[in-house]
């Protein structure tokens, strides 16, 4: 069985993940961040690959699971609640792209390499964003969507408004969703507005990727998962 770290505070959406075959590890709740996303993995975590991982340092109860897994853990100490000093960790990584604010995210130069790196206003980069590949990519901001179409990069931008974050007007589809492997992206709950979900499914279909919906509950930012 494969394990994740995620929110473990809704247990409908922990219950169904565990159905597909996971293991759940909590994220552990931290001071280092405002309280609506205190327990929220894609502010507190950050999956290089399958060999390093950035944590803050209040999970720390994690390392050693981390670590027997086969991971270089990384430890980051300068999280703060607040928009900017939260979200250090919080930007898209992968084979091809670094996507970050500069002013909010510092992103390791020594783990860039030659990937290229593009700069966005959003500081919640990740949490806005759903990579659906390492060149497709969905969002809900319009400054990440337009950064994409400049580059030439597939993309498509849905409307804010549609997910729940207690403690928030609203939530991001980056956390309400997570990837769980080559072949599937699970959101949590279902997109209500029947257009974008339909975007939506042609969007990642047109990627071979299956899009499952938790039907009987509202979209929520839950602060995505992190898989391992």
């Amino acid at each position: 069985m494969k394990h994740c770290i995620i929110n473990t505070e809704d247990r409908q959406i922990t219950d169904y993940i565990t159905s597909l075959g996971f293991i759940c590890v909590p994220v552990i709740p931290s001071p280092r961040v405002s309280a609506p996303i205190c327990s929220h993995a894609d502010v507190l975590y950050k999956k290089i690959n399958n060999n390093t991982m950035i944590i803050s340092s209040c999970q720390k109860a994690n390392l050693p699971l981390l670590e027997k897994l086969g991971y270089n853990v990384l430890i980051e100490d300068g999280l703060q609640p607040g928009y900017k000093s939260e979200s250090l960790l919080n930007y898209i990584y992968n084979n091809v792209y670094v996507i970050y604010n500069s002013k909010t995210a510092f992103p390791d130069i020594n783990l860039i390499g030659d990937r290229i790196t593009l700069n966005v206003n959003q500081g919640y980069t990740q949490c806005s964003t759903i990579a659906v590949t390492n060149n497709a990519y969905i969002t809900d901001d319009i400054g990440i969507y337009n950064t994409l179409q400049k580059e030439n990069i597939d993309s498509l931008l849905i409307e804010k408004g549609d997910i729940t974050l207690p403690g928030y007007d609203y939530g991001f589809i980056g956390g309400a969703s997570v990837k769980l492997n080559d072949k599937q992206i699970l959101f949590f709950g279902d997109i209500l507005k029947k257009e974008d979900k339909n975007k939506v499914i042609s969007f990642i279909k047109k990627y071979n990727i299956e899009p499952l919906f938790i039907s009987d509950k509202k979209l929520t930012d839950i602060g995505s998962a992190i898989i391992l």
